[in-house]
């Protein structure tokens, strides 16, 4: 659904030439002055001035804060703006906080499960992943590779104790 909304910015160079010369000029969808600049915007399959392109909420220049913008309700967007006003918000995982919209792009997310950044460690030592580092979900807990290792080992020690007793058990009652 998101992608419905989405367009793509893209950055075209122009070559600077004189009025009259019969080369198309491209008029910017923003200002409808004729676009004289050395590079120009190209988004909703028309052309804009860096400066034109804005979005309608905080006036950032779209050019410069990514690829992409949102368009909805005849608002042109910035991604932090369109999920902050749009947006579906959620909950962590570990804190069960809220998690506004426009912060679930700066989330952490394993499977179906989302993460406040400060709240993705280890269960066990609460170590803070870095990236890069490793980790693993064993019954929607996160484990850093050496605790993984460490159950790993206990429950394998625990299963041979177990089947070391189990067959002396076994072939006591003979």
């Amino acid at each position: 659904r998101i992608n419905e909304l989405m367009s793509s910015i893209e950055t075209v160079t122009t070559t600077s030439t004189s009025y009259g010369d019969g080369r198309k000029y491209f008029i910017c969808a923003g200002c409808n002055q004729i676009i004289n600049d050395r590079y120009m915007l190209q988004a909703l399959e028309k052309m804009w001035h860096e400066d034109c392109l804005k979005c309608a909420c905080c006036d950032c220049r779209l050019g410069e804060v990514g690829s992409t913008l949102f368009v909805k309700a005849n608002l042109i967007l910035c991604k932090r703006d369109y999920l902050r006003l749009f947006g579906i918000p959620g909950y962590c995982a570990e804190c069960k906080k809220l998690i506004p919209a426009f912060d679930m792009v700066r989330v952490m997310r394993v499977k179906d499960l989302v993460y406040h950044l400060n709240c993705f460690a280890c269960n066990e030592c609460h170590q803070r992943f870095c990236v890069g580092d490793r980790f693993f979900l064993i019954n929607n807990q996160i484990l850093c590779e050496n605790d993984h290792h460490e159950r790993t080992q206990q429950k394998l020690a625990t299963t041979t104790s177990v089947t070391t007793t189990s067959e002396f058990d076994l072939l006591d009652e003979r």
